[in-house]
């Protein structure tokens, strides 16, 4: 059902693929126990729409500078710094918390470590979204979107799941030490790849060559449709740190796993169904047309009166942004030159983080007004009626057909 050929002819990508399958299943992990520690010791949580700010200006800070970062130097080097750095932070967390009769730690502590995650992922993952396209021939480009998305899909389910089971019998310290050890084995994959030359047409980092990288997807309006619709359908209806909430409102804590698990299993149901997807060419209706189903499954998911109808619409919403995520990967790696992918990769990376985190903030704040699921049904109406409207004076993006020929300049 998806084609894995890459993956057993390029010892190089299943290197890469399979180190950052592991990294991806631990950080899906800390990603449900970071919250969980923050709202057992507060019970806010307008904390916890603060802790989707307090990542996200690090975090943009951090894709505006590594994105060139990662055009003018060394990009396996790069990634194995910036793993190596998220690794000693999550060990540290893990050492803090794993201290037996200890109180949690002070949310200044929480906030402090992922603002730190935040700036250097902001480094490592355009210097991972560049590197990739360097490994693999063109044609593979939408397979590997594929099996990216099966990656973080498997993450996103088991990683939840194994949480929210460790989490109930055993210190949240334990969940990231087995984060840290993700990291270490991560590293040795990437150290095993072989040096991967630099573009020839790399610039050193400056403030002018950050300037070139926006002046040239702000030029393209195909690309900033697809940054757009996402920040805005993101914005408006991503409830992941309203979770630990919504689960007390059904009735149960154990409900916190299923909810985390629930968008990246219907998410890995469209990967298993990807192979017809990939033969669509007008791209850009899409992925509209996938954030639009993101909205309107956002606004059932809030209106839900049951645990298992709310498990239906999440599911259905990551169906949706798993089509949206393949179709926007294979449009950068198809058509941006390789000597602009680690700052299109920043780009990306704004866009990408900024509607989620914004997003989690805003319903965060609104929940405290309205309560957590009118919130998150109220505000999803509106990401809807953003999407369509982005799409309306976006022309040249929903008319956006899938181009055979490479970039010029890759």
């Amino acid at each position: 059902m998806i084609d894995i050929q890459v993956l057993k002819q390029n010892r190089e990508f299943r290197a890469l693929y399979l180190g950052q399958f592991i990294s991806s299943f631990g950080s899906m992990m800390s990603a449900v126990a970071i919250p969980y520690i923050l709202y057992r010791s507060t019970r806010s949580t307008a904390l916890l729409g603060a802790l989707g700010i307090i990542q996200l200006i690090p975090s943009i800070v951090g894709a505006l500078i590594g994105g060139s970062v990662a055009d003018s130097m060394d990009r396996k080097k790069l990634i194995l710094l910036c793993e190596g750095g998220m690794a000693a932070i999550t060990g540290a967390l893990a050492i803090r918390l794993s201290i037996p009769h200890s109180v949690d730690p002070h949310p200044f502590w929480i906030f402090a470590g992922a603002s730190a995650m935040a700036i250097l992922n902001g480094f490592h993952r355009p210097a991972l979204e560049a590197m990739t396209p360097r490994l693999i021939k063109r044609e593979d480009i939408p397979a590997v979107g594929v099996l990216q998305s099966l990656r973080s899909n498997v993450a996103m389910i088991g990683g939840p799941a194994v949480a929210g089971i460790l989490l109930s019998v055993v210190s949240p310290g334990w969940v990231l030490t087995l984060d840290f050890l993700t990291f270490l084995l991560c590293m040795l994959a990437v150290a095993s790849l072989k040096p991967i030359p630099r573009s020839t047409q790399s610039l050193p980092l400056s403030w002018a060559t950050i300037k070139d990288g926006f002046q040239y997807a702000m030029g393209r309006q195909e690309l900033v449709g697809s940054y757009l619709i996402d920040i805005i359908a993101m914005t408006f209806s991503m409830p992941h740190l309203l979770f630990p909430a919504v689960s007390e409102n059904f009735g149960s804590p154990v409900y916190l796993g299923w909810l985390h698990s629930a968008i990246p299993f219907g998410a890995l149901l469209a990967t298993l169904a990807s192979k017809r997807m990939l033969h669509w060419a007008r791209h850009g209706l899409v992925i509209t047309r996938a954030a639009a189903l993101w909205s309107l499954a956002m606004i059932g998911f809030g209106l839900s009166p049951r645990i298992e109808i709310a498990l239906v619409f999440l599911a259905l919403a990551g169906f949706a942004d798993m089509v949206s995520a393949v179709f926007r990967t294979t449009l950068w790696n198809q058509t941006i030159p390789d000597h602009y992918r680690g700052r299109l990769a920043g780009i990306e990376m704004i866009s990408y983080l900024s509607g989620p985190m914004l997003g989690n903030a805003q319903l965060g704040i609104l929940s405290a007004s309205l309560g957590v699921q009118r919130a998150i049904s109220t505000s999803s109406l509106v990401g809807f009626l953003g999407v369509l409207a982005c799409a309306a004076v976006l022309p040249k993006f929903i008319n956006y057909l899938h181009h055979p020929a490479p970039p010029q300049g890759a």
